[in-house]
């Protein structure tokens, strides 16, 4: 039994992988999930298991798993009270010079966010990673645009490489439209709300968060890939 569930796990991971890979670009948590989707299969066929492999490949699923429900639940709370000055759009991939799933969920709740809150600026942030025909903001807004929210209102930082450079340089460009004195809010995953909040407080930004649902089918790629950022965080805080 124990040997077809890690069969099972393992062609969940390695399809999933595939499935993500058609609809965004290659990024750590694919080659993660699909390198860690071959262990399972391994693991479940192999009839001469290696010992230290009977406990490790077992606790580091509890773990993962463990870590994946209390990101998932605490991101879920959101903290925004709808009347911030700011609302700030952390990037993530571009395809074809248009928002992956992932990141049309973030931008899909800053447009209803943006409505119920027509004073609040809009700051798009996201540079252009390898691979990306347009920066992460610039396909953001364009999409915003698209969805009602008006341009004048977007403000594009489209240099940043990370979440703490997103944080960084949006700060930068809300003091110089709203001074130093101001309320914010940022929008992200679930998933990714943790780390982020913890970023920001590295950056100086003190924001509220909401969060826009992972697509159902990059849960499995996307909180492995979140488990090591949130790791490498922990240990060098960024």
């Amino acid at each position: 039994m124990a040997s077809v569930l890690w069969v099972a796990l393992g062609i969940v991971l390695v399809v999933d992988a595939l499935v993500v890979l058609r609809v965004t670009t290659l990024h750590t948590g694919i080659v993660v999930a699909f390198a860690l989707g071959l262990l399972y299969l391994a693991h479940g066929v192999s009839r001469r298991r290696v010992r230290w492999l009977r406990i490790l490949v077992p606790a580091g699923t509890a773990l993962l798993v463990a870590l994946s429900a209390a990101l998932a639940v605490v991101g879920s709370r959101d903290t925004a009270t709808g009347d911030e000055d700011a609302v700030v759009v952390l990037g993530t991939l571009v395809k074809d010079g248009e928002p992956t799933p992932a990141l049309r969920a973030r931008l899909d709740t800053a447009a209803g966010y943006a409505a119920a809150n027509p004073a609040a600026v809009v700051v798009v942030a996201g540079g252009r990673a390898p691979g990306e025909d347009v920066t992460e903001a610039l396909a953001m807004q364009r999409y915003l645009v698209a969805r009602g929210v008006a341009e004048h209102r977007i403000v594009r930082e489209g240099t940043s490489t990370s979440t703490s450079e997103n944080f960084t340089h949006a700060k930068e460009l809300l003091d110089a439209r709203l001074g130093t004195r101001y309320t914010a809010a940022f929008v992200t995953n679930e998933y990714h709300v943790v780390r982020a909040a913890g970023i920001a407080a590295e950056a100086g930004v003190d924001a509220t968060h909401l969060h826009a649902r992972t697509p159902w089918y990059e849960v499995p790629v996307d909180y492995v890939r979140e488990a090591l950022a949130l790791g490498k965080f922990v240990l060098l805080r960024r």
